[in-house]
């Protein structure tokens, strides 16, 4: 905990000695060496120690300063503030060493609070309570709680609670109970009508189970034996509504001699209310149980909120106290779970639903300033992950006058929260005695092995050689080319970021060696009638083509020689570079000369000029379509002045060939972003308008489609290649879960959706995504699968732990990429290493991390760096996509920054 005031100024009683002291040892649970025990009493504070009682009396004046006062008889006393009192402290020495007593510890607030400090690696919650085993069978228990009354917490529960009974199909029973915990303001009590109100409530069910009269199981068999009576059927009688209210009168909570906090304190057994709920839902053949807790810190609801085998729901709106007493509630939480064994964990991510939004509520601060604090009170353990499920209620007026059953059956089924989150969980949702997570995988005669080894060969294939395949995924940029360029001449720029596909695109026009080709290759093939005969003909080309994918290129070379009669006057790409740099540092022709000489040189005919070249074309059967590549490997700095002169004549070469009467000319160049950025300095947005069509960017719904056609070129999850470019993003996010499944984890749980995960860990920060980068991680998710002969995931291909560890291989290998094509990437990341920059750490501001203003600049257009332009972040307020992070060797600092956090905040929403 952390105060405004120094311990001296605190001490107002001895109660305020004891929680110094309970904060200083986390609850008892770290006591320095020599203390046995530590009591406070009214009367004064005694502690039980071994050895040199100096060791003892120097602590306590480190701990209380000013305030701790000493005699030199070891006698000792705390100077109270109130009165000025002085508050005894008393030694008692013990006559040999004993381990340190070790005092219980409860789920209740009071105590709770002093573990926050506590860190996780030393178990403490774990050391402290005796953690309950999870249940083998029987109902899912699931609780709603809120800081604030009147949030809508009760009507969220019930929503919950509807879903649940009617997620099933009509052939199937399904069974609820609900119990209304709210032990001092009683919500689904008064929607009970007398025809169905028990002769029980929670304050019996307390009593009975604190001091049963004959035995806990008869207690338990009466209980549900009374609810049986008053149980109400929905629409037939396959669905079935038990309700264990709060109290039959209020009298009885004014008079409540047992509260969940004294069956909290059974030394045994802490979590026995828990315990005793699920078995009396499973009496009742209940398929869940849903509590609604008291609000606020209470401890009428904390031996609940704490226990890790019920589901948590948090209910708020985005009013300051509301969301600032729920992330108290949050980071405590988390300080509890996060200190819990990681197969506990991982399973108990609570949910925060907001409630009572507006449209207007949206786009005020307090609502982004609500999921800012919810996030930092409950940070993900992993940057991809969110901390929190994060779930939204819009506001309905008629939700605010339930008071009934009948009137909830009526109203809650129409609220946004039953449509977008209540029903999916509810279909999701299996009893605890469940294994299966899915539908197997199909195929059954095929092992799950041969389907990872499938995908594993067809993406290393992929990502080795580039483009050699003539089968391509054909994107809107690749049809747009098509649909815009049948009746003219294709003349555009493609530009792309770096891995955004231009060499593979290149490749793939090679391939097909005329245009007609190409359109019927994208099924464009209505319009093959509209165009002339085209040839597609190679001028420049990325030195990273190998071998294989050069015979491509040669013979579209080939190919139009032939057509054209022409001597094979093919020059090799090193003869044009060297061109290229002679006039570079001789700078004796202008750019504009540069390439139209060199166009007509490639083709070996006696014109020297376009003009020419296009008379003499004129009188053939044949156009010819230029496609220029690989400028970067050319033009190492696109913003020294010669190479930034020669970039923008080559980008600006389509303009002057459009101007060619009867163009029989024409030109594909492809381009990166910044060199783009770097070249056009005038009408920069005008020139990247024109070809906007043809842009080389890879969104959400390419990401998908890539993904399945992946899948089909490997022949697994019966994906098809004709059906990549047809079926509905819901399509693929359903046929895709037998690749990742659904979530990261079984599918009912609270981990994110696989699809949005690997999108979230292979794009930008403004959501650009590389297609490459897919492959590649496919390519590690396969090798790490391969190695996990075991797995225990048979409704998917690729596990979740197989695809946690692709990332980081794929950020090294992204990185040791880049640095070699990127030289602003390259020269910052030399420097981070020659000067032994230790603390890199996400969020980081250029100073710290010697990032040049010219470098940052370059990074951040090419996504390779993200800054938050809010002012109140200070000066650290860059960031690295997931992709760059572990290549550069960044860690996540404090409260980890969410990706998908920065993703919503930059997309408005996450694409899927």
């Amino acid at each position: 905990m952390s105060y405004a005031l120094t311990v001296p100024e605190r001490l107002l009683t001895w109660l305020d000695a004891e929680r110094i002291l309970k904060q200083e040892t986390q609850l008892w649970s770290d006591l320095p060496p020599g203390i046995n025990e530590i009591n406070c009493y009214f009367d004064g504070l005694d502690i039980t120690c071994t050895g040199d009682t100096q060791t003892v009396l120097d602590w306590l004046e480190k701990i209380f300063g000013k305030a701790f006062e000493a005699t030199s008889n070891n006698e000792a006393h705390l100077l109270l503030r109130a009165g000025n009192a002085k508050y005894p402290v008393r030694l008692e020495l013990l006559s040999q060493s004993t381990p340190p007593s070790k005092q219980p510890v409860y789920p209740l607030w009071r105590e709770i609070t002093y573990l926050q400090e506590a860190k996780a690696s030393e178990n403490a919650v774990s050391q402290s309570f005796e953690l309950p085993p999870n249940f083998s069978d029987g109902p899912r228990l699931i609780s709603f709680h809120s800081f604030k009354g009147g949030v809508g917490r009760t009507t969220a529960l019930m929503t919950y609670a509807i879903a649940r009974l009617y997620a099933q199909t009509r052939q199937e029973t399904v069974k609820v109970l609900v119990v209304d915990a709210d032990l001092e303001a009683p919500g689904v009590t008064f929607w009970l009508s007398e025809q169905h109100k028990p002769q029980v409530s929670f304050v019996h069910f307390l009593e009975a189970m604190h001091f049963p009269p004959e035995s806990t199981e008869a207690s338990l068999a009466f209980f549900a034996k009374e609810l049986s009576k008053t149980s109400r059927h929905f629409d037939g009688l396959k669905r079935e509504l038990f309700v264990l209210p709060a109290a039959l009168s209020l009298g009885e909570i004014q008079d409540m001699p047992v509260q969940p906090s004294h069956l909290a304190q059974n030394p045994s057994n802490p979590w026995i209310l828990t315990d005793h709920l699920h078995a009396l839902g499973k009496l009742l053949g209940a398929d869940a149980v849903f509590i609604d807790l008291r609000a606020g810190l209470s401890e009428l609801s904390s031996p609940l909120i704490f226990d890790p085998r019920i589901e948590h729901y948090f209910v708020t709106t985005v009013a300051k106290q509301s969301i600032a007493g729920t992330s108290e509630i949050l980071r405590n939480l988390h300080t509890f779970n996060s200190a819990l064994p990681e197969d506990i964990r991982v399973n108990v991510k609570p949910s925060v639903i907001v409630s009572l939004l507006t449209p207007d509520l949206r786009r005020t601060p307090d609502y982004g300033k609500a999921k800012e604090m919810i996030e930092l009170a409950y940070p993900a353990s992993d940057s991809l992950d969110e901390g929190v499920e994060w779930l939204e209620v819009d506001f309905g007026p008629s939700l605010m006058s339930i008071g009934s059953f009948d009137d909830a059956f009526d109203l809650l089924k129409q609220s946004s929260l039953y449509t977008n989150s209540a029903l999916p969980w509810a279909i999701n949702s299996t009893s605890i005695n469940s294994t299966d997570m899915a539908a197997p995988l199909p195929h059954a005669s095929q092992t799950r092995q041969q389907f990872v080894q499938r995908l594993h060969d067809v993406c290393e294939k992929e990502y080795a050689e580039l483009g050699s395949s003539d089968d391509c995924l054909v994107t809107d940029p690749l049809r747009n080319l098509g649909k815009h360029y049948s009746k003219d001449i294709p003349n555009a720029v493609l530009v792309g970021a770096k891995g955004a596909g231009k060499t593979f695109t290149y490749l793939q026009i090679c391939h097909t060696q005329e245009w007609k080709t190409y359109l019927t290759k994208i099924g464009e093939n209505d319009r093959v009638g509209e165009t002339k005969n085209w040839l597609i003909f190679p001028l420049l080309w990325s030195s990273n083509v190998d071998n294989e994918n050069k015979k491509i290129v040669h013979n579209a070379r080939n190919h139009s020689y032939s057509l054209l009669n022409i001597k094979n006057q093919d020059l090799q790409l090193s003869e044009i570079k060297n061109k290229i740099k002679n006039n570079l540092e001789s700078q004796e022709q202008s750019w504009d000369d540069f390439w139209q000489n060199l166009i007509c040189q490639s083709l070996g005919t006696q014109a020297n000029t376009l003009q020419a070249l296009n008379h003499y074309l004129a009188g053939q059967e044949y156009s010819l379509i230029f496609l220029i590549d690989g400028l970067e490997d050319i033009f190492s700095d696109p913003t020294e002045p010669n190479q930034n002169e020669a970039i923008e004549s080559l980008l600006t070469l389509v303009n002057r060939l459009g101007e060619l009467p009867k163009q029989h000319i024409g030109a594909l160049v492809f381009a990166r972003m910044d060199y783009v950025q770097a070249a056009i300095k005038q009408n920069l947005g005008q020139f990247l308008s024109r070809f906007s069509a043809f842009q080389l960017n890879w969104d959400p719904e390419s990401f998908l489609r890539l993904a399945y056609w992946l899948c089909a070129k490997a022949n697994i999850i019966n994906a098809k290649t004709s059906a990549a470019e047809i079926l509905t993003i819901n399509e693929l996010i359903e046929k895709l879960t037998l690749l990742w499944g659904k979530k990261l984890g079984k599918n009912d749980s609270k981990e994110g959706y696989s699809a949005r995960w690997v999108y979230a860990a292979l794009c930008d920060l403004t959501g650009s995504f590389q297609a490459r980068d897919l492959v590649r991680f496919f390519k590690f998710a396969t090798q790490e699968e391969l190695k996990n002969t075991k797995s225990q995931w048979n409704d998917r291909i690729l596990s979740p732990e197989s695809m946690r560890l692709a990332i980081r291989e794929c950020s090294k290998e992204k990185v040791k990429e880049a640095t070699l094509e990127i030289k602003p990437l390259r020269d910052w990341y030399n420097r981070m290493r020659e000067e032994n920059i230790p603390e890199r750490q996400i969020p980081f501001s250029a100073l710290s991390v010697k990032l040049q203003p010219k470098e940052l600049v370059a990074l951040r257009e090419l996504g390779v760096i993200y800054e938050d332009t809010d002012p109140s972040l200070g000066d650290k307020r860059l960031y690295l996509p997931e992709i760059y992070r572990t290549g550069l060797e960044f860690e996540l600092a404090g409260a980890r920054p969410k990706i998908q956090a920065l993703l919503k905040k930059n997309l408005g929403k996450m694409p899927f």
